[in-house]
């Protein structure tokens, strides 16, 4: 007999030692032997349905990628709700029951809490975009309003010109001769220089001089008006008359159709503003080009003087 055999205590043979089970000492299997899901598993996640594919990679329940796809993810993110504790059990190893359910209560109290916070920055941000709106529209109504009143205001060191003034001249002496406004035998008026008429359209019967003034190199502009003829729907129109000794160019009609308005020169800029339906309009004239709020006012047959 061994000497560690176990003896029979009546007859005293030896006794058959049975093997002890073996223990198992790796972790359970999350399945169980039958692979039934245990009891406390199933149930609502609110971590699966709040944070969804996020939650789906921390579990690996990689089918909850779903979530991100258009449509069908509205879909999954209720399926998640549903069943997404159960899949969670079945993808990753636990150490207990215990151990799931409370890794997963982790899930649900940042699914919430994320969701809470989003919800309160949501109500705020309801509550403070009209306000919001509000604040900046009246602002910009404020700056529009201050523009326009600058705008509107004459300008500085300027004076007023007023095509329908009484004491308008008749005539002015230029560097390129005497400038003149004389009514024919036929009552139809018109622009001379020298004694010759400078146009002889039909526009030319409408036109006057209004005031010089000085450039640089012996040249001068003449602003002329064109008030007439066009009915009540515009009363004005300008264009200057570029005069050196050589003779006179005219530069292209312009305006907003209002008759009168301010005028300043500053070296051999001269600046016109003069009143529009919203707003005020300045037309400058320099190098002999005439800008009108910036754009170059080109010579078409529309606004040619001596049509």
């Amino acid at each position: 007999m061994a000497p560690d055999a176990a003896a029979c205590a009546v007859c005293g043979n030896a006794a058959a030692v049975l093997a002890a089970p073996a223990v198992r000492l790796d972790k359970p299997s999350p399945r169980g032997a039958s692979g039934d899901i245990p009891d406390g598993v199933k149930g609502w996640s609110w971590g699966a349905f709040f944070l969804n594919w996020i939650w789906a990679i921390g579990n690996r329940s990689w089918i909850g990628l779903l979530a991100l796809v258009p449509y069908v993810g509205w879909l999954m993110v209720f399926w998640l709700g549903f069943k997404g504790r159960e899949m969670a059990w079945k993808n990753k190893q636990w150490d207990s029951l215990e151990h799931f359910n409370r890794v997963q209560r982790k899930w649900s109290q940042w699914g919430v809490g994320i969701m809470l916070i989003a919800l309160i920055v949501g109500i705020l941000g309801a509550i403070a975009a009209p306000a919001y709106q509000d604040y900046t529209t009246r602002e910009q109504d404020v700056q529009r309003a201050a523009d326009q009143a600058v705008e509107s205001a004459p300008l500085a060191g300027g004076v007023v010109v007023d095509s329908n003034a009484d004491n308008l001249p008749t005539s002015l002496r230029t560097v390129a001769g005497l400038l003149e406004r004389k009514t024919g035998t036929d009552g139809k008026g018109a622009l001379l220089l020298d004694g010759q008429a400078l146009f002889t359209g039909e526009d030319a019967r409408w036109q006057f001089p209004l005031r010089s003034f000085k450039l640089s190199g012996g040249k001068e502009a003449i602003l002329i008006a064109s008030s007439g003829g066009r009915g009540n729907s515009c009363e004005t129109l300008f264009y200057f008359l570029l005069a050196d000794a050589s003779g006179v160019t005219p530069t292209p009609l312009f305006g907003t159709c209002a008759a009168q308005g301010s005028i300043a020169q500053r070296g051999d800029i001269v600046t016109i503003k003069l009143p529009d339906v919203n707003r005020a309009s300045t037309i400058v004239l320099e190098n002999g080009v005439v800008r009108a709020d910036g754009q170059v006012v080109s010579l078409t047959g529309m606004n040619d003087p001596s049509r």
